[in-house]
């Protein structure tokens, strides 16, 4: 099937963004261009996710957190690439073409760079109307790759494009009377693309102060006082993955305390296995692990290095150590502090659940409220604590919490803490 005789290539382009209003300051997160040519066949493609400087936006429709994009290049150092990739297209096109055009031309704007009037193609409107997802079927085009991935849905629309002009003889003809789109050019720094799958390549490989944690010889301890030494650990650990990351701060304190107190990696390693089996224990402890707890034990497993053990074996010895009422004194958590009187702010999308349904902003404060809390709006010098569901939040509630060093702490931990009823 071909597109008669077009000019030159399309640029079927895609966006997933942080919101749906670049004007009220959302931002593109990844970005893809299919370039297509007149007979079907793709030229080339490019994507990439972009750092957006700021909260993620709802991961529920795109399915980014802030760590996938937390070492993607921004849009500024992609932009040039981007241009380049399109240059000599003579039109682009998308799946709500306007939509992705406005977050476009608002991203291009920011680097004063206006983007070019050119000739556009929608793929929603051509087809009558709907969900790519469903003008596809209707065509019977069976898409590749996941939904609202900026690459997938472009090379979707763009086999969608195809079929559609074929019925669409009128602007195949003015597509053939089309010239090259008069792409700019942007100065600045260049990065290279980063994908999903390699940000989520990085994110498997362990954190480097394990490997300083873990890589230690053993050291000149206090005599008699490898209990305390133990303890002293496990204190600072506890506190340190409230908030369920590790920072640079944070790890050279794990370090600097393991080193004073004279551990060596095989003992921090143990402390690292008997803390993970504390959690393990308050998670079957009501009988129900749920699937915000299963996640929460994995992360933490990748935290402590201890990735490589099965997830499911540690909950089965969890459950016999509650059945028989034999916990591990010497390695237990320290007792959770009350958090009664302390000022506590919310920011993002909360993950958990209440009844079936995520927990939303005004429930998570009605919880904080009831647990002796005082909810605050904003982040101040005089807030005690900023909860969230994505450890690497850029919120500017994050980035403001983490200036002041107010301390932060992961809803997981949070509900926990405070005993409420969630899944």
């Amino acid at each position: 099937m071909t597109l008669s005789l077009i000019a030159g290539p399309i640029a079927v382009i895609d966006v997933e963004t942080t919101g749906l209003f670049p004007f009220r300051h959302d931002r593109v997160v990844e970005v893809a261009a299919v370039i297509v040519r007149d007979d079907g066949h793709v030229e080339r493609e490019f994507v990439s996710l972009v750092n957006p400087a700021r909260d993620i936006g709802p991961s529920s429709s795109h399915g980014l957190t802030s760590e996938d994009v937390l070492h993607a290049p921004r849009f500024e150092e992609i932009a040039a690439l981007l241009l380049n990739m399109l240059r000599g297209t003579v039109a682009i096109a998308a799946h709500n073409v306007r939509f992705d055009r406005q977050f476009l031309e608002s991203e291009f704007s920011r680097l004063e760079c206006q983007f070019p009037d050119c000739f556009s193609l929608c793929t929603m409107q051509l087809a009558g109307g709907g969900k790519l997802t469903d003008c596809c079927r209707d065509y019977d085009i069976l898409p590749k790759g996941d939904a609202h991935h900026a690459l997938a849905d472009a090379r979707a629309a763009a086999v969608l494009l195809t079929y559609l002009l074929a019925d669409q003889p009128r602007t195949a003809q003015q597509l053939s009377e089309l010239v090259p789109i008069q792409w700019p050019t942007v100065p600045g720094t260049i990065r290279q693309p980063v994908t999903r799958d390699e940000s989520h390549r990085r994110q498997a490989e362990p954190p480097t102060y394990l490997q300083r944690l873990l890589g230690r010889m053993p050291g000149p301890a206090l005599p008699d006082d490898s209990k305390g030494a133990v303890m002293a650990y496990c204190a600072l650990l506890d506190r340190v993955l409230e908030d369920r990351h590790v920072d640079d701060s944070e790890a050279d304190a794990l370090v600097e305390t393991a080193t004073q107190w004279g551990l060596s990696g095989k003992e921090i390693s143990l402390v690292h296995h008997d803390y993970l089996n504390q959690l393990a224990v308050a998670a079957v402890a009501d009988e129900v692990v749920t699937d915000v707890e299963r996640r929460d034990l994995k992360l933490v497993m990748r935290l402590l290095g201890e990735e490589k053990r099965d997830l499911d074996e540690i909950l089965s010895e969890a459950a016999v150590r509650v059945s028989e009422r034999h916990p591990n004194a010497t390695t237990a958590q320290p007792a959770t502090e009350s958090l009664i009187g302390k000022r506590v702010c919310f920011t993002g999308e909360l993950q958990c659940h209440h009844a079936g349904q995520i927990i939303s902003r005004e429930l998570a404060e009605e919880f904080a409220t009831g647990a002796g809390l005082v909810v605050a709006d904003s982040v101040t010098k005089k807030l005690d604590l900023l909860v969230l569901a994505d450890t690497h939040s850029q919120s500017g509630k994050a980035k403001k919490a983490r200036q002041y060093g107010i301390r932060i702490m992961h809803e997981s931990v949070f509900w926990r803490a405070i005993g409420a009823d969630v899944e």
